[in-house]
């Protein structure tokens, strides 16, 4: 793949990952390698990459692609019924859709996520996440609090 890459035959190099238990072949292959980017799982609920392949994407100028970002919308089920916290208006959510991708857009070493979408209304609540502020490090950690104690 680098060869053509180098050959000019390909543009990008990248990776899907997607099992928590091979993110140490995830953080080698990112280091022996050093691809353009890594798609990967990384939600509220599978936060597994945090200290392994987000700090080895970011050492080795690694993009990181998320997907998966509603874990499959076990996120929707867990919050079925539940209040988004009013604090969460202070970086324009307003809805859990936004509260989820927000959480993962606000991580400094993600670049993007893909969440998938079924209808319009998905489509208009993922764009929704682009406005306003992210939160910052200390209301991501409030975020995770808050789901977690749901």
């Amino acid at each position: 793949m680098a060869a053509l890459k180098a050959d000019g035959k390909i543009r990008y190099v990248g990776i899907t990952h997607v099992r928590s238990r091979l993110n140490s072949e995830a953080v080698g292959f990112i280091e022996k390698y050093k691809p353009d980017f890594i798609q990967c799982q990384y939600n509220m609920l599978d936060r597994s990459i945090e200290n392994s392949v987000l700090p080895a994407a970011r050492e080795h100028g690694v993009a990181v692609m998320i997907n998966v970002p509603f874990g499959r919308g076990r996120l929707f089920r867990a919050t079925s019924g539940e209040q988004i916290p009013g604090w969460a208006s202070d970086f324009g959510v307003d809805s859990w859709g936004k509260f989820f991708l927000k959480f993962i857009l606000a991580h400094p070493d993600v670049t993007v996520a893909i969440p998938g979408t079924v209808n319009d209304y998905h489509v208009v609540d993922n764009l929704g996440a682009l406005k306003g502020r992210l939160p910052t490090q200390q209301e991501r950690n409030r975020m995770i609090e808050y789901f977690n104690d749901l």
